[in-house]
């Protein structure tokens, strides 16, 4: 017993480390950019820098959606999700070399870094297709999706580090400078080769199932949309979600190096810190979340009913209450995951609040520029603790009304909708803050669009 009980904890750890790997990439790809980007864009020869970085972000969002959609597809093609990450892994490292680059070829190559970038954040798409595929039991598996969140925003801290390494960085190679603006990417170009071996390792291989009638992934979409209408409802409310939690995310991608760099001058390594701050409190979350949902779940034991009195055995009557009592379990924990998704939502309204405070503080001069960075800062923290939870909660939930038969090909739509909302939020942001109100207007909306999410998510309780 003792030395079963050792193996399974030697394939949980194992397990635990693969999704933490692939954390690495999806983390350090979404930020080690964003505290010396526009600084980088300046010295590429674009001076509006705030509109060639939406240009930038936007683009790579849409090719990140169009990856996402398909790379369920791709898996099954290829017939091992592991080989296909492991591409996503490489195509990271191409570019990321690329984009530090781009002083040498030319202001596109910042584009097309970012595009290679945006392919390889597909990875986030197929890692819940991996965790699902290697993971049955739902408490384990929301424990790993909250471990892959968890991982994530600590992997975002620790990239801002790298950004603060590289901060310090000014020699050249020949007549080729690496600065604070492009050796942070340098270094997660090599980062990314070490995570790729790493994954070679530990990633377990699952397989994609394979039958006689391959369900592509429109079949697959066409079984989601003609399920039931509560069903269909249900995954919609979630996904909507998603598409909200990204946009939150966004928001705080969007105005860091747009505030804190045009607003108040704000230098690389200082950028770097105040990230590095929102994205440990953001870790919060992600903690937070499996051991108060253990918390909320334990000791609660069902009314046990038996619905018919032909089970007279000890052996029937102790299946049917052990049915029951898994099922009890189920819907406790999905409840108490809206529970927690309800509580993030109020989490991002209180976080914009403080950004929107901060921005109106810095139009009236009332403090000085640290001071309203703090405040800014703060605000950053507060909403990524609540994409944090959010993060945790929505994928999970929405594994539960998806079939198992076609998981594999639906459960990048979540990876999809989080690349929508990357898409969006840049697009609608860039022309908000050029209007009169700027910042505080394009905030806002993000206020209105986490409001009106809160009833229909509570309506996931009811149903």
């Amino acid at each position: 017993m003792k030395l079963q009980f050792t193996a399974i904890n030697r394939e949980s750890l194992v397990q635990y480390i693969a999704v933490m790997l692939m954390a690495v990439q999806f983390s350090f790809d979404s930020c080690v950019y964003l505290s010396s980007i526009a600084y980088w864009i300046e010295e590429c020869g674009d001076q509006n820098a705030d509109h060639y970085l939406f240009i930038v972000q936007a683009v790579s969002s849409a090719v990140q959606i169009i990856a996402s959609f398909i790379i369920g597809d791709i898996a099954k093609w290829v017939g091992s999700i592991k080989w296909t990450v492991l591409f996503l892994i490489f195509l990271s490292f191409v570019g990321n070399f690329l984009y530090s680059c781009s002083s040498k070829i030319s202001l596109g190559a910042i584009l097309g870094g970012r595009i290679l970038c945006g392919a390889a954040s597909a990875s986030g798409a197929l890692i819940f297709s991996y965790i699902t595929a290697v993971e049955t039991d739902r408490a384990q598996l929301f424990k790993i999706v909250s471990a892959f969140r968890t991982s994530a925003g600590f992997f975002m801290a620790l990239s801002q580090l790298v950004a603060i390494f590289g901060s310090y960085c000014d020699f050249l190679i020949g007549d080729f400078r690496v600065s604070s603006n492009n050796a942070p990417t340098f270094i997660t170009s090599f980062i990314m080769v070490l995570v790729a071996m790493g994954l070679f390792f530990t990633m377990k291989n699952p397989p994609v199932p394979k039958r006689k009638n391959t369900i592509s992934f429109k079949r697959a979409l066409l079984d989601f949309f003609t399920a039931r209408r509560a069903q269909l409802l249900g995954s919609v409310i979630i996904m909507w979600g998603m598409f909200l939690a990204s946009f939150l995310m966004s928001e705080v991608v969007y105005f860091m190096p747009v505030f804190l760099t045009q607003s108040l001058g704000w230098e690389t390594k200082f950028q770097g810190v105040a990230f590095m701050v929102a994205s440990l409190i953001g870790i919060i979350g992600s903690l937070l979340c499996p051991k108060l949902l253990s918390k909320l779940t334990e000791n609660k034991e069902p009314e046990i009913h038996f619905e018919s009195e032909k089970a007279s055995t000890d052996e029937s009557l102790e299946e049917m209450r052990k049915k029951q009592t898994e099922e009890f379990k189920k819907r406790q924990v999905f409840r108490n995951q809206v529970v927690l998704t309800l509580v993030s939502l109020a989490f991002a309204l209180v976080g914009q609040a403080f950004m929107i405070g901060a921005n109106e503080i810095f139009n009236d001069r009332r403090l000085p520029h640290i001071n309203v960075g703090c405040f800014f800062v703060a605000g950053m923290s507060i909403i990524m603790l609540g994409y944090n939870g959010m993060a945790s909660t929505f994928p999970s939930m929405f594994s539960e009304y998806v079939k198992p038969e076609v998981k594999v090909q639906l459960m990048p739509i979540i990876g999809a909708m989080t690349a929508v909302g990357k898409l969006v939020a840049p697009i609608v942001l860039a022309n908000l803050y050029t209007t009169r109100l700027g910042l505080s207007i394009a905030v806002a909306l993000g206020i209105i669009l986490t409001g009106i999410t809160v009833p229909p998510t509570y309506c996931l309780i009811i149903s």
